[in-house]
């Protein structure tokens, strides 16, 4: 079984909340669960289902969540992407600076754009997860 388009998009959506995310071939569910590698990670209430996956992992596709770069480049690309010429320059200054990541999350949250923003995230997470698949 492959992942459909609706899958796909729950996929993207469990990375982007920072989930690592399981893809069942032959059943076609979809299983997700915090990093273990967190410093906040409790293993207990996860055990059941990490045991799962572990011990069917090859009917299993995993998919892997943005690294700091990918993610850095989404916020990028967006900015690039707004006819806003004031707002997009202050966008690529705050990215330029210390805290990039910080930075460009506040002022997309005080903008008129916050939506964009998570319209344009979404659609970059989906075609991050179809270039795994």
């Amino acid at each position: 079984m492959k992942p459909t388009e609706k899958d796909i998009a729950e996929i993207a959506d469990w990375l982007d909340c920072g989930m690592f995310c399981f893809y069942h071939k032959p059943t076609g569910v979809i299983e997700s669960h915090p990093d273990p590698e967190d410093p906040f990670f409790d293993p207990e209430p996860w055990e059941e289902l990490i045991e799962k996956i572990e011990s069917d992992w090859n009917n299993y596709k995993s998919f892997e969540k943005m690294d700091s770069r990918e993610g850095f480049q989404v916020m990028e690309d967006f900015a690039h992407s707004l006819s806003d010429f004031y707002f997009r320059e202050k966008l690529l200054k705050q990215l330029s600076n210390r805290k990039p990541f910080q930075s460009f999350r506040y002022m997309i949250d005080e903008s008129e754009y916050r939506q964009d923003w998570f319209d344009f995230k979404k659609k970059a997470y989906i075609e991050f997860v179809k270039g795994q698949i």
